[in-house]
């Protein structure tokens, strides 16, 4: 596996310190090296892993507790949430799902309670949730999925153990599209993770007027995109796309692999040039050979290589220390234990 990171942006150093270190000794059977050409700006890691592991936190001391955002429809929203034990204002993740599809509740309780990547991001003192939203696999372009996860991000500002100023949002391939139309759409995140983001929706190309095969969309149809990623990125749809970003505050740390055929092509060719144009604050990390949404769970079949997604949520909790007002503070090792990731 070959990490490769943007020029010009330093690489982060993979033990962050202290303060988290007792949270994750266990865990960091993996040995990671860092190797940084003299020949070239770009700097490489290597991981190798004999054995990756992940913490199951107790749910009598962090238990599961649903959540019902409601958007300006009043459409009521489905999520789960877990926090540290203990009292105080803590900072928050929150996790949306990919695809264009409304997924089951359970779908979203299972992330939460045995995904490697929330389960670490709770161990290390965040308040974790995940969400689904409403379906716009009938249109690409509806807002109903832009609202509802809208209406979670505000629900989390709300709740009084919550850092409003703390709050980062991740979302992989369609759920990072919707990462960033949040970030769009007001100014309170304070840093946001589109893993491979499905950008081409964000710009408004895949929408009710493209081919399709079915009756509904699928994320396959947006194959000729990857194919001709420039050939879409038409004058409209530049206006369009610049109109919204220029609107992001926030940092931006963009996770991708490089193996998808369709959202790949369109960021590197496309999407991450116009975000650094505009003078976003973007950082790019690439995990050369991994799948397309690799690191969103964090474990199962989307992660062939278990301890690339550890050096992922890694790189990810140092990108958020630096953004958040609030620190996440370790929970204590007496409630939770390690598991094999699967």
């Amino acid at each position: 596996m070959k990490l490769a990171r943007t020029p010009g942006i330093p690489a982060f150093v993979p033990f962050i310190g202290l303060v988290i270190a007792s949270v994750f000794y266990t865990e960091l059977h993996a040995t990671t090296r860092l190797n940084c050409s003299q020949a070239s700006p770009e700097r490489t890691a290597n991981a190798k892993s004999a054995n990756v592991t992940r913490p199951k936190v107790s749910e009598e001391a962090c238990p599961l507790v649903p959540i019902a955002p409601i958007a300006r429809d009043g459409h009521r929203g489905i999520g789960f949430l877990r926090k540290p034990p203990g009292t105080g204002r803590f900072p928050a993740i929150l996790f949306i799902h990919g695809g264009m599809v409304e997924r089951p509740a359970e779908t979203i309780k299972d992330h939460l309670l045995n995904a490697a990547n929330p389960s670490r991001f709770l161990a290390a003192g965040y308040v974790v949730v995940s969400i689904t939203y409403r379906s716009r696999d009938d249109d690409p372009q509806s807002v109903v999925s832009r609202e509802d996860s809208l209406a979670a991000f505000e629900h989390l500002c709300r709740l009084s153990f919550v850092d409003p100023k703390s709050i980062v949002i991740y979302g992989c391939s369609g759920g990072g599209d919707l990462a960033l139309e949040v970030a769009a759409a007001t100014t309170e995140p304070c840093a946001i993770i589109p893993e491979e983001p499905a950008s081409f929706i964000f710009a408004g190309i895949f929408n009710a007027k493209f081919p399709k095969r079915g009756e509904r969309f699928v994320p396959d149809d947006s194959r000729p995109i990857g194919d001709n990623p420039r050939g879409f990125y038409t004058p409209e749809y530049q206006k369009l796309t610049r109109a919204k970003i220029s609107r992001i505050r926030c940092p931006i740390l963009i996770i991708q692999g490089d193996q998808d055929p369709r959202v790949f092509p369109f960021n590197s060719q496309v999407f991450i040039p116009e975000l650094r144009a505009l003078g976003k604050k973007v950082e790019v990390i690439t995990y050369s050979g991994e799948p397309h949404c690799f690191n969103f769970n964090g474990n199962g079949p989307r992660t062939p290589h278990p301890e690339v997604a550890l050096k992922a949520f890694h790189d990810i909790d140092a990108f958020c220390r630096r953004h958040l007002k609030t620190s996440p503070k370790a929970i204590p090792a007496s409630i939770m234990k390690y598991v094999a990731v699967n």
